[in-house]
């Protein structure tokens, strides 16, 4: 812990005064200003018996002989020489003329050594023992006019001492309050004195504005020479000639610290003149805050009005602001250009007669709602046009609160959405109209699924029958494997069209369960090797993971993975290329099936996931089905938490499909327990 002496010294209760070996002032704190009645400004330099010289004893000695005596034995000896009770007269001026005051001390001297040892100056200690020497003399005056024992007259002197020192301790404890309170104050406080302006005292908070220390007994103008031509000096002789109080407000003050650059604050401030007891100035009280933050906030406010009024005349919506209690007090140009009603038309609570008459007692029913709870305004309602036609509007508003969660504004605009009406109501017609023809749709699917299984059967059981007929068994053999082939296909396309009726319906449940990539790659590649062989396809596989488990469906996540294979070998030339690869995505695993088959123009690529989206047939891609493949796997990708994309540079450019799939599907198995 640092301990500020000087500071110390200087705030001590205690009169402290300290001379050279010239008798020369070298300091003085405050304690002894208020006790002698001399400023330190008046008595640093000078020689201490010119300043208070004394007068002469009964026995014509001089009072100052006692003092300087003890002073040189205290440099001679380099002891501490202590005056118990001495006599001194002090000299002060009044209106009525200079007055010389005998009163009784009480010193002590201290000597002060340098870094060497050697005494270089004196400290004194001065206490005023005047009244207890007054009341010593009382005592025995009082004991040989009253003939009362000492024991007798001491009784009743302690009881007015005792008195006295209460009266001592009240007025020390009062004193050292407003001390403190003077000091802690928050705003800024100091004391001028003189033509001059002397610091005679200043509190913290004023060192701290100023960025100066130690300036009490200094003239304001070498304390803040920067003061010039900003009028503040000018204002105090005002004050000081006039007697009547200066109050600014949000004045700047431009300081130039001795470390720093030259800065700009605002204050608010009062110069009050302090008066003597005969009602002359002698000092002038300041005192005042730091308002540069408030007046920052102001300029920024005005600032940012001034930008939102601009701003909220250049937007195309009505914006408008109201008081906490609802009552309009702003409106932009634009509501007025709008409703066609003259500027100021709508103050208050009048903006209801624009509003159509249906629409009246809603709009006001939800404001004031909004106005008991807080909740957001939200409405759409129709507004009179300046041609007197109405139309459609969204009206919206929400509150601005204050640091406490108070409401003391709402900000709102007022959307023109006619169009936007039309629009949304020709959409609905649409809208409907198409969910009509998907309902059609999928009944139709549905009965066509379910007509094309019925055939099905028989036609496998011909099949087995033609393989066991005993003549012409190489004919039966071949209708046999083409009734057979051809059960297979309708069978699967049968499976399709349930499983895209299934899906559009929301018929379809996932059995889920921890499985491995691995394995669900290995059987949709097992599926499609047949096919890849016949057409003569070089297959790939590069799989970059690693013991990968999904939760997931696997029949349904094999037959997305086959249907992409299927897809590259129908739609790649004999003898193409056809790519697996799988690799980490962040918590998902990629799958990415390339070929360099035909590829996919732009047109059909915008749509190659809708149903029955499909290439033209070609001679050497007769295998082409109803496409549904590609729509049914991305809603069954979907159903799992994943995504397929398609790409393509174009025709002949071959196609790249991704599947992505979460590893962890944790969160998604207890879900589908819940449920």
């Amino acid at each position: 812990m640092s301990i500020q002496f000087d500071r110390l010294f200087q705030h001590s209760p205690n009169a402290y005064m300290v001379v050279d070996r010239q008798w020369r002032f070298v300091e003085v704190n405050h304690a002894y200003e208020l006790l002698t009645g001399m400023p330190r400004a008046q008595v640093l330099g000078r020689a201490l018996f010119e300043v208070f010289p004394g007068a002469t004893n009964d026995d014509g000695s001089a009072h100052a002989d006692v003092v300087r005596l003890s002073l040189e034995r205290a440099f001679a000896t380099g002891e501490r020489d202590v005056l118990a009770l001495i006599p001194y007269a002090i000299e002060s001026d009044t209106p009525e003329g200079r007055v010389v005051d005998l009163r009784y001390w009480s010193a002590t001297h201290t000597p002060l050594r340098d870094d060497a040892g050697d005494v270089i100056a004196v400290m004194q200690h001065t206490t005023d023992v005047t009244e207890v020497h007054r009341l010593r003399e009382e005592v025995r005056r009082a004991r040989e006019a009253t003939g009362l024992t000492a024991e007798q007259m001491s009784e009743g002197v302690l009881s007015r001492a005792a008195a006295v020192q209460r009266d001592n301790l009240r007025l020390s404890a009062r004193q050292a309050f407003l001390v403190d309170l003077f000091e802690q104050a928050p705003g800024f406080m100091a004391v001028l004195r003189g033509p001059d302006n002397v610091f005679e005292l200043a509190n913290q908070a004023y060192e701290r504005l100023i960025n100066r220390t130690d300036f009490i007994g200094v003239p304001l103008r070498d304390v803040l020479p920067e003061l010039s031509d900003q009028g503040f000096f000018e204002l105090l002789d005002q004050v000081r000639e006039t007697g009547n109080p200066f109050v600014g407000r949000g004045m700047p003050v431009t300081l130039r610290p001795d470390e720093g650059d030259q800065h700009t604050i605002f204050v608010d401030f009062i110069y009050q003149p302090i008066r003597d007891s005969h009602g002359h100035i002698e000092g002038i009280f300041v005192q005042g805050a730091d308002v540069t933050g408030r007046e920052a906030a102001l300029s920024a406010l005005r600032e940012s009005e001034g930008r939102f009024r601009t701003i909220a005349n250049l937007v195309p919506q009505m914006v408008w602001s109201t008081r906490a209690n609802g009552e309009i007090d702003y409106c932009n140009q634009r509501w007025y250009d709008f409703t066609g009603l003259p500027d100021g038309a709508t103050r208050g609570h009048e903006w209801d007669g624009a509003l159509h008459p249906d629409d009246r007692d809603r709009a006001w029913a939800l404001w004031r709602r909004s106005l008991a709870t807080g909740e957001p305004y939200d409405i759409e309602y129709r507004l009179r046009f300046n041609t007197g036609e109405y139309r459609w509007v969204l009206g919206r508003a929400l509150p601005m609160r204050d640091a406490m969660g108070q409401i003391v504004r709402w900000m709102g605009t007022c959307t023109d959405i006619q169009d936007q009406k039309r629009v949304q109501e020709m959409l609905e017609r649409s809208q409907e109209a198409l969910r009509t023809a998907d309902r059609q749709k999928d009944h139709f699917l549905a009965m066509l699924a379910h007509e094309l299984r019925n055939p099905l059967a028989p036609i496998a059981t011909a099949a087995q029958l033609l393989k066991m007929a005993p003549d012409r068994v190489q004919t039966v053999l071949q209708a046999s494997e083409i009734i057979d082939r051809q059960a297979i296909h309708m069978g699967n396309l049968v499976e399709d069209l349930m499983d895209v009726s299934r899906v559009t319906r929301g018929l379809t449940a996932l059995k889920r369960r921890r499985v491995r990539l691995s394995d669900i790659v290995e059987a949709a590649i097992e599926q499609t090797m047949p096919l890849m062989t016949r057409r003569g396809h070089r297959f790939t596989l590069a799989d970059r993971t690693a013991d990968v488990e999904l939760w997931a469906d696997p029949s349904r996540l094999t037959q997305i993975l086959s249907n992409l294979l299927n897809n590259a070998a129908k739609y790649t030339p004999p003898n193409g290329t056809v790519v697996l690869e799988i690799e980490p995505l962040g918590s998902d695993v990629l799958l990415r099936v390339r070929d360099n088959g035909i590829g996919i123009d732009s047109e059909l690529l915008a749509r190659v996931f809708d149903l029955f989206a499909q290439a033209e047939t070609t001679p050497d891609r007769h295998e082409g089905g109803l496409g549904v493949g590609l729509a049914l796997a991305r809603s069954l990708t979907r159903l799992h938490g994943g995504t397929l994309s398609a790409f393509s540079d174009g025709a002949g450019e071959g196609s790249t499909f991704e599947l992505v799939l979460p590893i962890d599907l944790a969160s998604m198995h207890d879900e589908d327990a819940s449920g």
